[in-house]
C-alpha cells in the first residue's frame, strides 16, 4: 500500500463518520489508520469544524464542513489522471535513439 498524503487520510476519516455517529475504532478500522494517526487528525478535524464530537456519548462525526471537504476532495481526485504504482521499464526499447526524441527541444 502506498503512502497517503495528510488530505486523503483526511478524507477517510471524514468518509468513515459521514453516515452516523461514530466511535474511534470504527473510524480508525474504517479509515485503515493507526491509533497515534486518529487522534492527531482527530484534533485537526475538529479544531477546523470538519468533525464533531459528543462528550455525551464519546462518539465523533462529520460536520457539513467537513461533507464540503469530502465533496471537494472527490472533485478533485476525479480531475486528476491516474499514475500507475510501478512504471514498466523493462518493456521500454533500450537504444538511446529511441529517447532521442524527448530532448529534441532542449536547448
Amino acid at each position: 500500500m502506498k503512502n497517503r498524503s495528510d488530505i486523503e487520510v483526511m478524507a477517510s476519516i471524514l468518509r468513515s463518520a459521514t453516515s452516523s455517529w461514530e466511535y474511534k475504532t470504527s473510524i480508525m478500522n474504517t479509515a485503515v489508520i493507526s491509533h497515534s494517526q486518529l487522534i492527531r487528525y482527530l484534533a485537526v478535524g475538529i479544531e477546523k469544524g470538519l468533525i464533531e464530537y459528543s462528550e455525551t456519548t464519546g462518539l465523533y462525526r462529520t460536520t457539513e464542513s467537513g461533507v464540503f471537504y469530502l465533496r471537494k476532495y472527490e472533485q478533485m481526485v476525479s480531475m486528476l489522471p491516474s499514475v500507475p504504482e510501478t512504471l514498466d521499464f523493462e518493456n521500454e526499447p533500450s537504444s538511446s535513439k529511441s529517447r532521442d526524441h524527448l530532448y529534441s527541444n532542449v536547448s
